[in-house]
């Protein structure tokens, strides 16, 4: 599932939980897209940081 689709359905609940008390299956389902939410975030999140690379000109270990 794409993350603007989750987005998506964590929006729609979080409209409905403002409007009206939502019933027990769709609180389910509003944490289900919330941990989807979650995990997927901090999957990109740790992608970039895995790619970072850092580099100081002022280290002799660093090499060009």
């Amino acid at each position: 599932m794409e993350m603007k689709d989750i987005i998506e359905k964590v929006n729609y609940y979080a409209g409905e939980a403002k409007k009206r008390e939502l019933t027990a299956e769709e609180q389910g389902e509003r944490q289900k897209y919330r941990k989807l939410y979650l995990e997927k975030f901090r999957a990109q999140v740790r992608g970039h940081l895995e790619n970072i690379k850092i580099v100081d000109e002022n280290d002799p270990s660093v090499r060009n």
